[in-house]
């Protein structure tokens, strides 16, 4: 199922925030929550993962029950991704798994963010074959979908695709918050077996 609003929409925030916990909510067995940012640093448009990544790590680096993965700095893109995930299924094998990407796609959507009930399909405009992503993603439109999706990437407007990545860190860091009791409530039986263990009762 997919969801979509603007991002200019005042209400885009919390109506996909509320979404995106109301999914978690349909199988709560999870422990922690992992985003994967997906992009790359060298075209505007491709940059909209990792602008929200680093926007994240700001405000959730550290947190216990929530992993970030592709910033500026590190980004996730396909010369990476098979390794990370990789990674990420070891590390993380009970983990609630969100996608971020940007997209291409018709010219009166631009600007619209997507929130899809399923796996995200990176690199689908390119025409890359990689594996899918997450248990639901979150997709932004940067720029119109066409012959020369290279280029369209290279010209999108940064201060667009920033403004874009603000809106869907909200979005993410209000659904985190949202999410974090449940998966609190789920960890603290093996937390109390763990205790109850070392002390040998």
């Amino acid at each position: 199922m997919m969801h979509h609003k603007h991002y200019l929409d005042k209400k885009s925030a919390p109506y996909i925030s509320d979404l995106l916990t109301k999914h978690f909510l349909k199988n709560p067995n999870f422990t922690e929550i992992v985003i994967i940012c997906i992009g790359t640093n060298r075209y505007n448009g491709d940059s909209l993962g990792p602008l929200v990544g680093s926007r994240l790590s700001e405000r959730l680096d550290g947190h216990p029950f929530v992993h970030i993965y592709g910033t500026l700095a590190k980004p996730v893109h396909a010369l990476n991704m098979h390794k990370t995930l990789a990674s990420i299924t070891s590390k993380h094998s009970r983990a609630y798994v969100i996608a971020v990407d940007a997209c291409l796609g018709q010219f009166y959507k631009i600007g619209t963010l997507q929130l899809v009930e399923e796996p995200l399909q990176p690199g689908v405009s390119l025409n890359k074959q990689l594996p899918p992503i997450g248990h639901i993603h979150i997709k932004g439109i940067i720029n119109n979908h066409g012959q020369l999706n290279h280029k369209v990437l290279e010209h999108t407007s940064l201060t667009f695709v920033q403004e874009m990545s603000a809106v869907i860190s909200r979005i993410l860091v209000k659904s985190s918050q949202d999410i974090i009791p449940k998966l609190a409530q789920e960890q603290q039986p093996i937390d109390q077996l763990s205790d109850h263990l070392s002390s040998g009762r």
